[in-house]
């Protein structure tokens, strides 16, 4: 049996072994924490920065996206200015926002209707050429029928003499049409845009005789250099008041 002074000593050792368990553990659960915070918290906080780097950088590369795009918008428009226009003609310059996926029935939709003067049969065109012709018209947008579309029909003169025909789309390409076998056209020969009238469109060229054919009486020609309006991405609609 234990003394009561050695029951005493025990009870003082292990009241004193407690305190100090208690001391240690507790410092230790001050200094764990302190090392948590300082690593995780900054580890935190870096990703937060870095996602917030990543946003800005996001955005500014929209910015110059856009700014690059304004600026081809504008040398675009001053090379269109350098056509002669008759004082009868002005221009709308418009970005083309939809374009169908689909050959056949190519068309596209701009960013300009009938509040800025757009009207059904209005002629739209870049810098390279022919993009299209304003089919349908809403208050803010326009719908473009491109040269393939089967629907799609204007008038053109051919070579230097200014001989009219009919460029008509049939789904996969542009022809012109309705010349008759007597006109003197050969491969190499302009192709411009007309109207009933030689004066009322400047001489837009929209490229030149690829292929000949005589086809019952009437010439079937082929044009090369016709651009693909689905990568006009900024055009100009010709008013014609």
């Amino acid at each position: 049996m234990l003394s009561k002074k050695t029951k005493k000593k025990f009870l003082l050792t292990l009241l004193g072994s407690s305190l100090v368990f208690a001391f240690f553990f507790l410092n230790f659960n001050f200094y764990l924490s302190n090392f948590l915070i300082s690593n995780f918290s900054y580890k935190s906080d870096y990703l937060s920065i870095n996602s917030s780097l990543k946003e800005k950088i996001s955005i500014l590369e929209a910015r110059i996206k856009l700014q690059d795009a304004l600026i081809n918008e504008n040398l675009s428009l001053k090379k269109t200015l350098n056509y002669n226009l008759p004082k009868s003609l002005s221009l709308i310059n418009a970005e083309l926002v939809i374009v169908s996926p689909f050959t056949f029935t190519s068309s596209g939709v701009i960013n300009k209707g009938s509040l800025h003067g757009v009207r059904k049969g209005f002629l739209a065109i870049s810098p390279k050429g022919l993009v299209g012709k304003v089919s349908d018209v809403n208050k803010e947008s326009s719908e473009i029928l491109f040269p393939f579309n089967p629907n799609f029909t204007i008038m053109v003169f051919v070579g230097q003499n200014k001989i009219p025909g009919l460029l008509k789309g049939n789904g996969m390409s542009s022809r012109i049409k309705y010349i008759t076998r007597d006109e003197k056209i050969v491969e190499g020969d302009d192709v411009f845009i007309a109207t009933n009238s030689i004066e009322e469109y400047p001489g837009i060229k929209i490229g030149e005789i690829s292929r000949v054919v005589d086809y019952e009486g009437f010439l079937d020609l082929s044009i090369k250099d016709l651009i693909d309006p689905r990568n006009a991405k900024f055009l100009t609609v010709i008013i014609n008041d």
